[in-house]
């Protein structure tokens, strides 16, 4: 094995082959900008399924290296930590530090379970980079807006396959919905009014006022929701849509391996592969939102180099993933020969700490 360090990088760009959507917290349905003119999606909104694809793969290859059942290969804490980094058994995450911290047994563990080196977890930093993915805010839209409707009124001929008592019963539950319907307008537009007012003024007790009148609005629509017949949810209303980047947008990204080894990016390669079977972005992926495709330059850096240099290019899509560059399909197949010294259930210090001494 490889033992010295070396740094990869992977830089290229995303192209989004449908609508791509994802909700941030605090954001309002808005995807985050720069002060630059540039929108862009999280790191880990690429991180985190490159590291779930990444569970599936460890899964298929070591039940086929040790002949045994997927379900026998790890146990549910085990699966956590791989796939989230989450320590369910919390022994991990109790660790003691400072004094008793021990470089050697770090190495260790991160030798022995590059998975958990590559992306990390509580008080473990991953050693994979994964940049912000940027596009211009010119590449935006309002995508998946459109109105729902009630099937009964879509296809009328629905109703005939109805008994007569449930043909009944749906007249009386549409006859409420639309009076229902009638009577929430009628608040919510007391509650745009009354936000209206709320944002001319800088009084602290008076938008206190509006936010108690626009609460007890709010009270009062649920309740004639759950008065009405039927669904508490209106089953006909309009869908606003969402702000989303618009297919065929490149977005720039950059994915990054420090302390890297052929083995290491070997794995990474085995992570993007997995990934290109369902290469997918953010939500509403039932609306056909979320398909990429993707192509990085792949450059290597070694200790002491000025300069980096390629050594290849990734491309990914629905149909698969592609390696050009001799190097590239050297550490693909590095990691395949290393695969069975790792251990991909050692996670503490203290456990590795004992492990590195006993050799």
């Amino acid at each position: 094995m490889n033992t010295t360090p070396l740094a990869y990088q992977l830089s290229g760009h995303i192209t989004a082959e449908a609508p791509l959507n994802v909700s941030y917290f605090g954001m309002d349905e808005r995807l985050p900008r720069t002060p630059h003119g540039q929108v862009f999606l999280n790191g880990g909104t690429l991180r985190g399924p490159l590291r779930k694809a990444g569970l599936n793969m460890l899964i298929r290859e070591l039940a086929s290296l040790k002949d045994q059942p997927l379900d026998l290969v790890f146990n549910r804490a085990q699966m956590y930590m791989l796939g989230e980094g989450i320590d369910i058994s919390r022994d991990v995450n109790n660790e003691a530090m400072g004094r008793n911290y021990d470089p050697r047994a770090e190495a260790f563990l991160r030798q022995t379970n590059p998975f958990m080196s590559l992306f990390g977890r509580w008080k473990l930093a991953g050693y994979l980079e994964v940049g912000p993915l940027l596009t211009s805010t010119s590449n935006l839209i309002t995508a998946g807006q459109g109105v729902r409707h009630d099937q009964f009124e879509h296809d009328p001929r629905l109703v005939t396959y109805l008994s007569a008592d449930e043909q009944a019963a749906l007249m009386d539950q549409m006859r409420s919905t639309q009076e229902s319907m009638a009577a929430i307008e009628e608040v919510r537009e007391q509650i745009r009014l009354i936000k209206a007012d709320a944002r001319k003024t800088d009084d602290v007790a008076a938008r206190q006022a509006f936010a108690k009148q626009t609460r007890e609005l709010e009270a009062q629509e649920k309740a004639i929701r759950k008065q009405r017949e039927g669904s508490e949810e209106s089953i006909k209303h309009p869908l606003p849509g969402y702000e989303a980047i618009a297919p065929g947008s490149q977005l720039q990204s950059r994915l990054k391996l420090i302390e890297g080894s052929p083995e290491i990016l070997g794995l990474l390669l085995h992570c993007l592969a997995e990934f290109s079977h369902h290469p997918r972005l953010g939500g509403h992926l039932a609306n056909g939102f979320g398909a990429i495709s993707a192509e990085w330059q792949v450059m290597q850096r070694s200790p002491g180099e000025r300069q980096a240099e390629p050594i290849g290019i990734v491309r990914l899509d629905d149909m698969g993933m592609t390696l050009e560059g001799e190097p590239l399909e050297q550490a693909w197949q590095a990691f395949k020969v290393t695969l069975p010294s790792y251990d991909f259930t050692l996670f503490s210090r203290q456990e590795a700490r004992q492990r590195w001494k006993q050799r």
